[in-house]
């Protein structure tokens, strides 16, 4: 009778807990799933703003082998990804690293490195515009002055555009490493580095051997978030150089916004989109399983 009473409870209150998963469920189905669908669903037809569909299989993703520039702007966007996110967990280690030693003034310091996180992503690349202006920005004036050749400029020579655009976005989200990693390292047990320090190790050995395998799970989880976020970069790159010179710093998605929304094209435009989701799906995939292999070792 007990038993039964204790049945009826626990089945009451996880019906009752079921109810809390409905507002999440709805704004999967709504705001994720269906975008989704239905942009796989569109990339199928010849659908043009202001014109009748028409059904083309996968003519838009046969289309897609023959752009030269959409083909060269999803290599830009690997040279970009790899380039920024390495920067970024290579500055944000040493940094999270310096900031771990406990003194009343990283309190502080922690507080102020964020700062460049605020800023959307539109207005740092507007400030850093300003800041790169080919005659008037300060970063230019001063690279003149110690006798730095830029050229025309950082933004209009090409070969400094990406590199220029790369390192705001380095600027903006290295505060974002630099607290992971610093939350990671809080978070890794004392006793393996005071039995290594008993053994005589060194920093370079206790760093190797204990602190990058225990700070594993950490890194992969930033790498994961960083690399699916850099995968989307337009704000920063449309602002400051709106893809050029040339096509030097364009983009998967610019260039997908000059195909849907200045071409109009928007079921070519949700092929290549679909393309690049693809990207996505698979640096997610990868970056999981190493997650879990890492667990399992």
């Amino acid at each position: 009778m007990e038993t039964d009473t204790t049945g009826f409870i626990k089945t009451k209150k996880n019906r009752s807990l079921m109810w809390f998963l409905v507002p999440i469920t709805v704004y999967l189905l709504f705001f994720f799933l269906y975008p989704v669908i239905y942009d796989i669903y569109i990339s199928f037809f010849d659908y043009r703003l202001g014109s009748q569909a028409q059904f083309v299989g996968f003519g838009n993703y046969r289309a897609m082998l023959n752009d030269s520039q959409y083909m060269g702007s999803l290599i830009t966007t690997m040279v970009f990804v790899v380039a920024a996110v390495v920067a970024e967990l290579v500055l944000g280690m040493i940094i999270a690293l310096l900031l771990n030693n406990e003194h009343p003034l990283m309190q502080g310091i922690r507080t102020i490195i964020l700062i460049p996180t605020v800023f959307t992503p539109l207005v740092a690349g507007l400030v850093w515009k300003a800041l790169y202006h080919p005659d008037l920005g300060m970063y230019t004036y001063y690279l003149r002055k110690i006798g730095l050749d830029i050229g025309r400029g950082l933004t209009v020579e090409r070969s400094s555009a990406l590199f220029s655009v790369i390192l705001v976005d380095v600027w903006e989200w290295t505060p974002l490493m630099v607290i992971v990693i610093l939350a990671g390292l809080k978070s890794l047990p004392k006793d393996p580095y005071e039995a290594a320090m008993l053994d005589g190790a060194s920093r370079l050995q206790i760093f190797f051997r204990i602190t990058l395998p225990l700070l594993r799970p950490t890194l992969v989880v930033a790498l994961l978030i960083r690399t699916l976020d850099a995968l989307k970069i337009f704000d920063i790159i449309w602002a400051i150089t709106g893809g050029g010179p040339g096509t030097t710093t364009t983009v998967a998605n610019l260039r997908i916004y000059e195909v849907g929304m200045q071409h109009l094209k928007i079921g070519y435009a949700a092929a290549l989109s679909n393309v690049l989701l693809v990207f996505g799906v698979i640096a997610g995939v990868f970056f999981v399983q190493s997650l879990y292999k890492g667990k399992e070792a």
